[in-house]
């Protein structure tokens, strides 16, 4: 585990704990997380439905957000660090990839 999934897995762990969000920046755009119990019920019914990574990731962070990163003309291995930085800041750990 290197320093800086420590620090997000750190920070994951006490927006749980105070019900707070969790902020980060990816390519300059700051995005933010809920804690994890007050993401969306969609969250949860795309885990449920095996729905897949991408629209788990866009559960996470909504449509807005989802949009500005996307504005990006993010590639597939944008992607990846993308939703790794966002199950991190989840507090679900490694995003599988």
């Amino acid at each position: 585990m290197t320093a800086q999934t420590t620090k997000k897995t750190m920070a994951a762990q006490k927006a749980e704990a105070t019900n707070e969000p969790v902020e980060f920046a990816y390519q300059g755009i700051p995005f933010v997380v809920q804690s994890n119990k007050k993401l969306p019920l969609d969250l949860l019914e795309a885990i449920e439905e095996d729905r897949g990574e991408i629209q788990i990731v866009r559960s996470i962070v909504g449509s807005e957000q989802w949009a500005a990163f996307k504005s990006l003309s993010p590639t597939i291995e944008d992607f990846e660090e993308f939703a790794a930085l966002v199950s991190g800041a989840a507090g679900f750990g490694d995003s599988g990839n």
